[in-house]
């Protein structure tokens, strides 16, 4: 089978963990052949950079074509309105039984609805990771991109699709209010992780657990992403500094936005506990999450999270709807303000058994949920 991914409206990193990457890689490890169609853009050290056409086959397996936006009024107005050259011959060419797009926000959609009006037989799929929190958040977005364009483009498409895929529920619920999907062609379908087997994950947790020099005893907290105020990262270290006597280390993986590094390197430094390792690439920090017992995410959402689950973790996080709703699986520790963090890891502290308990709901969580190798059968269907 061949399967096509577009992820046009966004950029596509080698290394990373998203959904982009673990999905097309699941798809080939299924001897698939698979290509992933992207804007011509990806991240560096946690800033986004051009990178000009490109046609590569990745060692996974997946050919990755990065396509540049067509000039359209200037950068920021070609950004949004996101055309590319040729994306229909290149599917013509490559012939897809499947076609994922990942998000219908780009105009060049309209390709992918061409091809299949002549190709009827072709399984068409979108899924959506849109939400008020990250879309949409000014009257201009909201109104012109999302109500405007961007629902011009997705009603376009509906008739077309087999299923119209959401991550969650807080995207559920912004594709209903502003492209008006129907709640019949929907259909969940979490961000979820790779499971290791166990040999491997030992192996992974004892290397970077000596790297560390943890003792037996000892546990790891692992905090990750771009660290933007957004992420909280500066209440989880005054948190964590307020319960010194958890037997815990805290490492901190990413990358701190320039106004935020004197705050931020303040409270690392103040506690001998806390570590800062810098931008991790996907794998390395899949690694650290072998390694971690604790996941910390006390702000904004993360495919991370997700991750985590599938290494094992327990979690703490901050009440999101999407998770509350579809990840509990008595796993995740809630945490709405830096009083709930600092309680959460008193818990923590006194009670040895409560972190053996969450990491037992992850595991079930990630095996009857998250596997990828059990999302990808769905689009072979």
């Amino acid at each position: 089978m061949k399967i096509a991914h577009i992820g046009l409206a966004a950029c596509y990193t080698e290394g990373m963990t998203y959904q982009d990457n673990q999905l097309a890689e699941q798809n080939a490890r299924d001897r698939h052949k698979v290509m992933y169609i992207s804007n011509a853009a990806k991240y560096e050290n946690g800033a986004i950079v051009e990178t000009g056409y490109e046609d590569v086959l990745l060692p996974g397996g997946v050919r990755l074509v990065r396509m540049p936006y067509v000039h359209v009024l200037n950068r920021f107005v070609s950004s949004k309105f996101r055309k590319v050259q040729g994306l229909y011959p290149l599917l013509k060419d490559f012939a897809p039984d499947v076609i994922l797009s990942h998000n219908l926000s780009y105009w060049s959609v309209l390709d992918v609805i061409r091809y299949k009006k002549a190709h009827p037989e072709v399984k068409f799929y979108a899924d959506t990771h849109t939400t008020a929190y990250n879309s949409g958040t000014n009257w201009l977005s909201l109104q012109v991109l999302h109500r405007g364009l961007y629902r011009y483009l997705t009603q376009k498409a509906l008739p077309y699709l087999e299923k119209y895929l959401y991550v969650g529920e807080e995207e559920r619920q912004f594709s209903l209010q502003n492209y008006g999907v129907p709640e019949s062609l929907m259909e969940f379908y979490p961000l979820g992780g790779r499971l290791l087997p166990e040999k491997e994950y030992q192996a992974a947790r004892s290397k970077r657990r000596a790297e560390l020099g943890l003792a037996e005893d000892e546990l790891l907290l692992v905090h990750s992403g771009k660290l933007s105020p957004q992420k909280r990262t500066d209440e989880l270290l005054r948190a964590f500094a307020a319960v010194p006597e958890l037997n815990a280390r805290l490492t901190v993986i990413g990358s701190i936005p320039e106004d935020r590094k004197d705050l931020l390197t303040s409270l690392i430094e103040a506690d001998r506990r806390v570590s800062y390792l810098g931008w991790k690439s996907g794998d390395e920090l899949q690694e650290y999450l072998c390694a971690c017992d604790l996941y910390c995410q006390p702000g904004s959402v993360s495919a991370t999270m997700q991750n985590a689950v599938c290494r094992n973790c327990g979690i703490l996080s901050y009440p999101h709807k999407d998770y509350v709703k579809d990840l509990d699986y008595e796993n995740i520790l809630w945490a709405e303000t830096e009083e709930d963090i600092e309680e959460m890891f008193r818990q923590i502290q006194g009670d040895p058994t409560l972190l053996k308990s969450l990491r037992k709901g992850s595991r079930r969580c990630a095996q009857e949920l998250l596997d990828y190798r059990k999302l990808a059968t769905r689009l072979y269907q």
